[in-house]
């Protein structure tokens, strides 16, 4: 998924969450991330983490360097 992607399936809430996930995570600093537009944030965000499942309301990210853990505990069931 590519950050415009994602920015588009962000609720406003959603934007709030990435922006404090960058914070938090030390990604960038609050004075840049407060300039930051929303497509920005989530391509900073795309740098360390990847998107995972993106549902109705709720979008799962997983840290790049995590993946191979996330890929053998998960199991997908779908139609």
């Amino acid at each position: 998924m590519d950050a415009r992607t994602l920015g588009n399936e962000l609720s406003w809430d959603g934007e709030r969450a990435v922006r404090r996930i960058l914070i938090e995570e030390k990604l960038a600093k609050s004075e840049e991330v407060a300039l930051m537009t929303c497509v920005q944030v989530c391509s900073k965000l795309l740098e360390t983490y990847e998107v995972v499942s993106c549902e109705k309301e709720v979008i799962t990210v997983v840290n790049r360097d995590d993946m191979q853990t996330y890929n053998s505990i998960v199991k997908v069931l779908g139609r």
